[in-house]
């Protein structure tokens, strides 16, 4: 069979739009790759054939992005990540005989901060939080869900007996949705993981007993999402939803954070060493710092939530290299050469 014939004019732009059709990622990934291909890559690299973009010019214009003070270093690596993406699949299918960014560098990216709140900080949270939305921030620091998952946690998640709760929902408003809060059966992270289970505390229990008391769950409609199909394509089902706003709608992300989360953590002068207000995600940092530095095990916090051991790994070593230092001892001593005066014994 004779070789596919070679696109020697096949620019960027043409090749980024192809493959962007083929994205089969969630709706909000492709959004964003879609935006950085139009407002960051196409500008630099659109009009560029792609058989002439040079190792040199890629390493050119990672020096640029670092020495770019308005740049935040995050925000560069994603359009590092999306560049290399777009020439690799270009390699892989032929486009070009050698990718640029092979052995480049990309942008340095600083280790990412996330706030630990104290205890009596969780507790103030709480007690400080508008009574019908106090329950979520303690979804967050009591069991180490996302946001999107806390505000969809609806009754039939809740195992008193197990004393377990099941997470396997969030609240998407996206383009998909058409904007409008909706509780779909997928979790954040990756349609592979379909649901996962953390031990409800105690005091959680007592806290979702009076929640539903004075708030009784409402029936909701509940996408049944499978993977690589459209929302809309999807078949929808009924729940029955724990947090509703004042107009009787599910409460999404901005109206939770704009409206309870930032002003609670302003009411109680909650910030962090740059004087920025921590975000909700802080909380699930807290879970999981909490549980890693009083010895639970790393495969088993993973399970919680929703992480792999790998990912745990990379985000927490900090805590497990202190476990090497509070439990060397101990180890150490486990298999040591016993005293010779046992030995005889022994004998």
């Amino acid at each position: 069979m004779a070789p596919e014939p070679v696109e020697t004019n096949l620019t960027f732009r043409q090749w980024a739009a192809d493959w962007l059709s083929r994205r089969r990622a969630k709706e909000i990934s492709v959004q964003a790759y879609e935006s950085i291909v139009r407002v960051h890559l196409n500008p630099r690299w659109g009009s560029k054939r792609l058989r002439t973009i040079q190792k040199a010019q890629v390493e050119a214009w990672v020096q640029e992005m670092e020495a770019n003070k308005s740049l935040a270093n995050s925000t560069a690596d994603g359009h590092w990540r999306v560049f290399k993406m777009i020439l690799k699949d270009a390699l892989q299918n032929g486009k070009i005989a050698s990718n640029p960014t092979y052995e480049v560098d990309g942008p340095y990216v600083e280790e990412s901060t996330s706030y630990v709140f104290s205890t009596d900080e969780c507790w103030a949270i709480y007690d400080a939080f508008p009574e019908q939305y106090r329950l979520i921030p303690m979804l967050g620091f009591a069991c180490g869900v996302r946001q999107a998952e806390a505000l969809a946690v609806c009754d039939d998640v809740i195992d008193t007996e197990r004393k377990l709760l099941t997470v396997r929902r969030q609240v998407l408003r996206t383009k998909e949705t058409n904007y409008r809060p909706t509780i779909v059966d997928r979790l954040k992270t990756s349609p592979r993981l379909s649901t996962k289970d953390a031990p409800i505390p105690p005091y959680l229990q007592n806290a979702l007993d009076e929640h539903m008391e004075r708030h009784p769950p409402q029936p909701a409609e509940n996408v049944l999402w499978e993977h690589k199909k459209k929302i809309a394509d999807c078949e929808r089902g009924s729940v029955r939803a724990l947090f509703w706003s004042r107009r009787k709608n599910l409460v999404c992300r901005n109206h939770f954070n704009d409206d309870a989360w930032k002003p609670t953590l302003l009411k109680l002068g909650i910030k962090d060493e740059k004087g920025n207000l921590p975000t909700f995600h802080d909380l699930r940092h807290t879970f999981i710092s909490t549980c890693l530095q009083n010895g639970i095990p790393e495969h088993t916090v993973a399970a919680w939530v929703g992480d792999s051991v790998e990912e745990l790994r990379r985000t927490y070593s900090h805590l497990l290299r202190d476990h090497a230092d509070t439990h060397g001892a101990i180890a150490a001593g486990l298999t040591a050469r016993p005293k010779l005066a046992l030995v005889r014994e022994a004998a």
